[in-house]
């Protein structure tokens, strides 16, 4: 933190003007509020709604959309950040500089055109702050601040907003009520999450601050805030043990981190209760997908630990959650170490209790543990068609599972014909992308095609209707299944299905996407070879 920029001395000015915003100011806000706006009007309960999502400005429905803070977290997690290019370097100063002079606009420009170069924020925090700390001497601190909170406060650029809570970083902001609501208040949006933990950091409650907002965000948020939290409490450590692996993103990405800071090995090894039993089983769940961050290999004993919780839930085991890690642990053990005949017995012999047939049976009446019920075997068909004819909506994933066996694919396809209107869903193609509530029906005919590629020339109806659809996801599904089937068969579309390929030459003329009008030519041009999806 900067000796020469003390907030104290610069809060008399902002006081005076109660950060005002000028005439020109105002009427931009009213054409559109600032993020800072956009957030604070959405929180319920201090907490932002689950569907919250800060406003899109491109219109452009084709392009892909990142989930807030997204970005910003698999750059931290698995792209990491390149060194800032001369060019953004000089922006990047002209930027303060701007700022030093209090010429606002000029800044907001320069740092909003950084973010459109690609250099984002959260890249340059670093570069940022050194370059201010080399200049000190020649910067108004008061000027550098008050630029931070009206990028805070005022702009509807990401990147601005971040920006401008990069700077005020630097100061003391411990004393001043006010901000530290509006940082607490922005920092409950995974997109500034990380960048309000950095500024709460400084407080002296700091670590205090970051669990409490850590409850109430539960996305990329809540994956930066456990990563940064301190165990420095009982009651820390026992939030870490139960909900802090918790998040709406990838649990394993906190998995553990969790494990390690909750102490959870030492729980394990005494008599944990119910509660404590099933976060550690959430953990070690998690700890078993490596994909996105080491888990389970980087603890030293973790034979040791995996034994220790079979043989507690031996005892404890009674809910479907219990069983359904039981069986990840033994199809993680068949595979990575299939020499381990403990680990697989001891997952086997919970695996085949009455208890565990009881629990799967329950849940499979809702529509869980499907994969499970299969496993052992168990039948899960007429509870699975009741609950898609029932709510279709919410249940059409669960063909994924009954179109595994043959004999249930007609039932399948006769109820996905009865709750999607076919005919209406034939429309002209668009750039869409398809995402979205109002998708839900070409969502659910993606995840049908996806079975249908195992079952060569049935379900056409299907297909056509995927390859008129509007979004590009469902046609190119709908490409996809003829594929398989090309391939399965090794006969050219034309010879297979000659009306399927009059359907595509006609469509080809239309399409406006070049990728899929690339896959529709392949297939017009008698390909027989293509690279199948699984």
């Amino acid at each position: 933190m900067l000796k020469k920029f003390r907030l104290k001395d610069v809060l008399a000015g902002h006081k005076k003007n109660k950060w005002k915003r000028s005439e020109t100011e105002e009427k931009k806000s009213e054409k559109a509020p600032s993020l800072f706006e956009y957030i604070s009007s959405a929180v319920i309960d201090g907490e932002l709604p689950e569907d919250f999502t800060l406003p899109v400005l491109s219109e452009d429905d084709s392009q892909i959309v990142w989930a807030d803070g997204a970005l910003d977290g698999v750059g931290i997690y698995h792209m990491g950040f390149s060194e800032i290019s001369d060019e953004s370097y000089a922006l990047m100063a002209d930027a303060v500089q701007a700022a030093d002079r209090k010429d606002f606009n000029k800044a907001d420009e320069l740092f909003i055109r950084l973010g459109e170069k690609g250099a984002s924020a959260i890249s340059l925090i670093d570069p940022l702050q050194s370059y201010i700390m080399d200049h000190q001497e020649e910067l108004t601190a008061g000027n550098i601040y008050e630029y931070g909170f009206h990028a805070l406060v005022d702009s509807s650029d990401k990147e601005c907003v971040k920006y401008g809570l990069s700077l005020l970083e630097l100061f003391d902001t411990d004393s001043h009520k006010e901000l530290k609501e509006i940082i607490r208040t922005i920092g409950l949006s995974d997109e500034f999450s990380i960048f309000a933990i950095f500024v709460m950091l400084r407080w002296e409650d700091g670590n205090n601050e970051v669990w409490q907002l850590a409850k109430k965000i539960h996305g990329w948020g809540r994956i930066h805030a456990v990563e940064r939290l301190e165990p420095a409490s009982v009651e820390i450590k026992r939030w870490l043990l139960l909900e802090g692996v918790h998040n709406r993103i990838m649990p394993a990405y906190s998995a553990l981190t969790c494990w390690r800071k909750s102490d959870a090995e030492t729980i394990l090894r005494n008599d944990p209760t119910r509660e404590e039993f099933s976060g550690i089983r959430d953990m070690i769940g998690e700890l078993l997908d490596e994909g996105p961050v080491p888990g389970i290999s980087e603890i030293d004993n973790s034979d040791d630990v995996i034994i220790l919780f079979l043989n507690k839930a031996k005892q404890m085991a009674s809910e479907v959650e219990d069983y359904v890690i039981v069986r990840d642990i033994r199809m993680y053990f068949e595979t990575e170490d299939p020499e381990h005949t403990e680990i697989v017995s001891l997952c086997r012999e919970i695996l085949s209790t009455d208890r565990c047939r009881e629990a799967v049976l329950e849940a499979v009446k809702g529509g869980r543990a499907i994969g499970l019920a299969q496993d052992l075997k168990l039948d899960y068909k007429e509870d699975s068609l009741a609950l898609m004819k029932s709510s279709f909506q919410s249940n059409y994933h669960l063909c994924t599972f009954l179109m595994e066996e043959p004999g249930n694919k007609e039932e399948v396809m006769g109820l996905f014909r009865q709750q999607l209107p076919l005919s209406e869903m034939k429309t002209r193609p668009e750039k869409s992308l398809g995402v979205g509530v109002k998708y839900w029906r070409q969502q659910a005919l993606e995840i049908l095609l996806q079975e249908l590629r195992r079952y060569p020339l049935e379900g056409q109806d299907f297909v056509e209707t995927a390859l008129q659809s509007a979004p590009i996801r469902t046609r190119h599904s709908g490409i996809g299944v003829l594929e398989s089937w090309v391939s399965a068969k090794q006969i050219p579309l034309s010879e297979l299905l000659p009306e399927m390929q009059e359907l595509l030459c006609r469509l080809r003329e239309i399409e406006p996407d070049e990728e899929v009008k690339g896959k529709m030519t392949r297939l017009i041009a008698g390909n027989i070879t293509f690279e199948v999806l699984s």
